[in-house]
């Protein structure tokens, strides 16, 4: 997933939420922005990865490993929507963040803007179609359709391969994209999302189907201020304490039924 320009059916960046979370009984083990706290920032819109529950509060893969990582650095974690996937690194640049937890790919020109701890999980584009949809069969069916994907996210890298500009349909929520493909009403004739939130999709009942496989293989880390590298070791060393643990396998097979870093 990448860097989202908010779509103008979608509204202005809404306020930030927050939730927070229960003190660690360890000694901190890093400096942080708030003192005793671990701030880490997600759009909040990534169901099931970062959302709001129907009781509004933040939940998800990366609201729990964010928590567990907090604990084992001996911090409180305080997890923030920002409702803006586009405004992370900016966020944490700033210092408005401890660390972006918000399913961003580590990439060479995102390296270039701020550091990455170790992958925390694996995934992977794929393309979705409506359920009816048979005239789709592969990515080579792709030219001339209008696709929708993440704005300026590796989903719109992909489809530049198959398809124009003048034919990609930008969001900022997959889940979004997803509804206007499963709406069937010639909005989208397909789209490219991440592998585990359309399989969601579709256990919930979406009328969308994928199309072939994953369209590449990304590695996703936290994201930290240039130059933090206390922090990032931190996160490191706390991500591999929770793999070892198996804190991480209970988290992972919560959300998604098997280890999403394998």
């Amino acid at each position: 997933m990448g860097l989202v320009l908010l779509l103008g059916a979608c509204g202005s960046k809404e306020e930030a939420k927050e939730t927070g979370g229960e003190a660690s009984d360890k000694e901190p083990t890093v400096e942080t922005i708030e003192e005793g706290k671990f701030t880490f920032g997600f759009s909040g819109l990534y169901k099931p990865f970062n959302f709001e529950d129907i009781d509004g509060n933040l939940t998800g893969f990366e609201v729990e490993l964010g928590e567990a990582l907090a604990k084992e650095m001996g911090l409180e974690p305080n997890p923030v929507a920002t409702q803006d996937f586009g405004a992370l690194i900016e966020e944490v640049n700033s210092g408005r963040l401890d660390a972006i937890m918000g399913s961003m790919t580590i990439t060479e020109e995102r390296s270039e803007a701020i550091d990455f701890s170790d992958p925390y999980y694996r995934s992977g584009g794929v393309v979705y179609v409506h359920e009816s949809n048979n005239d789709i069969k592969s990515t080579d069916d792709l030219k001339g359709k209008t696709v929708g994907v993440i704005a300026s996210s590796t989903h719109e890298e992909s489809a530049l391969k198959f398809i124009t500009e003048d034919t990609l349909a930008t969001y900022n929520s997959d889940i979004i994209a997803l509804q206007d493909l499963a709406a069937g009403k010639g909005r989208l004739d397909a789209a490219i999302v991440d592998k585990f939130v359309g399989h969601l999709q579709i256990e919930d009942g979406m009328k969308i189907k994928p199309v072939g496989d994953r369209l590449n293989n990304e590695e996703i880390g936290a994201g930290v201020k240039k130059g933090n590298q206390q922090l990032v070791d931190e996160i490191n060393r706390a991500l591999a304490a929770v793999v070892e643990n198996g804190t991480y396998d209970k988290i992972s097979e919560k959300w998604f039924g098997e280890n999403i870093l394998e």
